[in-house]
């Protein structure tokens, strides 16, 4: 099976990173799976038409409750997405340990190049982990801050739908 060269580079990478990097990809894929799903569930969000078609009476608590209850699910897949950013520099910090754990007992075979060897995998698994971690965080951090500003404004203008209807209860 030929893959693609940039996929064997990459999963070169991830082998020399150790088993941290396992657990790297897997808390990956359930961020990037989640922040991605939430943008484009917010990114095609039209709320007004959404409560309009749904609500039975077009009423300002039926519209809080509406409001209330998509801030939940927002706010809900935000915290988890922000639970796995957190997650990624600290299990990069564990692979950065292990890293350095395997680079002193290197240093301490004195076996000549052997010694050499072991250091530089220690040091590399230290190295790889730490990077990816943050770079996971670091991408997850940009979306989730992208999000929150297309859900601030999608929010707005069900709080504007809200406001007329409360304008038009004041004028009957």
């Amino acid at each position: 099976m030929n893959l693609p060269p940039w996929l064997v580079t990459v999963w070169e990478i991830v082998l020399s990173g150790g088993p941290i990097m396992i657990a790297l990809l897997f808390l990956a894929f359930l961020l990037y799976r989640n922040v991605i799903g939430l943008f484009l569930f917010t990114s095609r969000l039209d709320g007004p038409r959404v409560f309009k078609e749904q609500a039975q009476d077009d009423s300002r608590p039926a519209i809080q409750d509406f409001r209330d209850n998509l801030a939940n699910i927002v706010s809900n897949q935000l915290t988890y997405a922000h639970v796995l950013i957190a997650a990624a520099p600290l299990l990069g910090l564990l692979g950065t340990v292990i890293g350095m754990l395997d680079t002193f007992k290197g240093i301490g075979a004195e076996a000549g190049q052997d010694t050499t060897k072991a250091v530089a995998d220690g040091v590399k698994v230290a190295l790889i982990t730490t990077q990816t971690g943050l770079m996971i965080a670091i991408f997850g951090l940009f979306l989730t801050q992208i999000i929150s500003r297309i859900y601030r404004k999608k929010d707005s203008q069900l709080l504007d739908l809200e406001i007329a209807t409360m304008q038009k209860g004041l004028q009957k």
